[in-house]
Formats: structure tokens, sequence, C-alpha cells
């Protein structure tokens, strides 16, 4: 059973000490702590990123994560308009994304910002923000990655529990 605690941060974005140079993404941004999705795989159960070991069983909502966002992009003479990750630990449309909306309403920040943004993820929920993405795509830039793993749903099942259909 899955677990959902809601938690306030302090910051909604990380700035990375060098761009990323797979992805050209300067900032970072996990709407949520945790991961629903359960891949076995995931780089995100190393220890390097302080995430229990059942992450996927122990989501924590990040709350009131796009009133922090907007006020310090707002706000900052610091942070200047550059790819943002969305996703880097976890997957921003796992299924909590239905019923709180942290990334769509982060999106909605970033898009008002100008930002663009490179999305990961594994879930077809994204296709909900496909036009606030294209708002994205046309002031700034966006693209979305994915992977798949196999196309036979019994080994994707075992491989990504809760990722949507190949």
């Amino acid at each position: 059973m899955v677990t959902f605690t809601h938690r306030q941060f302090k910051s909604a974005m990380n700035r990375l000490k060098y761009i990323d140079s797979w992805f050209w993404t300067r900032y970072t941004l996990n709407s949520y702590n945790g991961c629903q999705i359960g891949c076995v795989y995931c780089d995100s159960r190393s220890q390097k990123y302080h995430l229990p070991i059942h992450f996927e069983k122990n989501i924590i909502i990040k709350k009131n994560l796009s009133k922090i966002l907007n006020k310090k992009l707002s706000s900052s003479t610091s942070v200047i308009p550059d790819v943002v990750g969305i996703s880097g630990s976890t997957d921003p449309y796992q299924p909590a994304e239905r019923k709180y909306k942290n990334t769509q309403q982060c999106l909605e920040v970033l898009e008002k910002h100008d930002y663009p943004v490179h999305i990961i993820s594994k879930s077809d929920l994204i296709i909900r923000d496909i036009k606030l993405l294209d708002q994205i795509g046309k002031k700034s830039w966006c693209s979305v990655s994915t992977t798949i793993t196999t196309t036979d749903e019994k080994i994707s099942k075992f491989l990504e529990r809760g990722a949507s259909s190949s």
C-alpha cells in the first residue's frame, strides 16, 4: 500500500554545478520525493539520492511547490532562464500527479517565466499537459524523453510496475 506524506520544502529547483551534458539542463526539479512507477533498475535506488529503500511506497508530496518556484523565479536575480530538467529521481507523471498536480502547476510557472524544460517520464499522463508543453516550446524550448525497455507486457510489468503500456 502506498502512503502519502505532505511536507513543506524551502526550495523547488536545484542548480547544477555544471550543465548536464546529456540533457543540457542547468536546473533540476522533482515534483515529488518517491516514485510509484517502481522500476527495479532505477538509479534513484542508489544511496546518493538519500531516498528511502522503498521509495515507491512512501511518496512525499511537496506542499506549495509551484508557489515556492514562482516566488524564486519572480524575485531572484541569480536564477537565469535555462533548461529545467523535470524528473531526476522521480517520475513527474507518476499516479500521485493525477490528484496533486505538482508537475502541472510547476510547468505553468515555468511557462509564465519563459523557462525551457526537459521532462523524462514513463507515463502517458503527460498527454494531459500537451497544450502546456506546446506553449512552453513556442516561447522557449521543450523536450520529452521516455524509455521503452520492452514491448513484452509481462516483462514490462516486472521491470516497471507502474509505467504505462509501451
